[in-house]
């Protein structure tokens, strides 16, 4: 039985009681029952609203996952920082030379010398020194 139909019901009940109208408690319990069906009625829209809510984020969720798939490649967001605890930027731009892709990576992960390229899976190694990285920074 819904809350709407259980408002009904027990409007009825007191309704078949036969009380007497001009009676304090009558008027009580009617306005009662009339609460109880007002409340259901309410909670009718809320529980619409809350499936139309739902079906708005389950929509949004799927539109995100096809997002977050274009985005993240699971094999390079485990290197992947932009910056540290002071907020410095950390992250190096790597152009992949077999397809373009322009991917950020870590100082740990060029400390490292090696990443797979995201997009057509090709090793890219790197070899620099320390002190040519820090002359280029400061070039700019």
């Amino acid at each position: 039985m819904q809350l709407s139909e259980k408002a009904a019901y027990i409007k009825g009940l007191i309704d078949g009681l036969e009380l007497d109208p001009t009676d304090k408690q009558t008027k009580v319990f009617k306005l009662i029952a009339e609460l109880l069906s007002d409340m259901a009625d309410e909670v009718r829209e809320l529980e619409q609203c809350y499936d139309d809510v739902c079906d708005q984020v389950d929509g949004i969720s799927e539109d995100l996952s096809g997002v977050e798939d274009l985005l993240y490649d699971e094999d390079f967001t485990d290197d992947l920082t932009y910056s540290d605890s002071d907020g410095q930027d950390m992250a190096y731009e790597v152009t992949c030379p077999n397809c373009g892709r322009v991917t950020y990576i870590n100082e740990d992960a060029l400390n490292d010398g090696v990443i797979k390229c995201p997009e057509c899976h090709e090793i890219l190694e790197f070899d620099y020194n320390e002190d040519e990285l820090d002359e280029s920074e400061e070039e700019e």
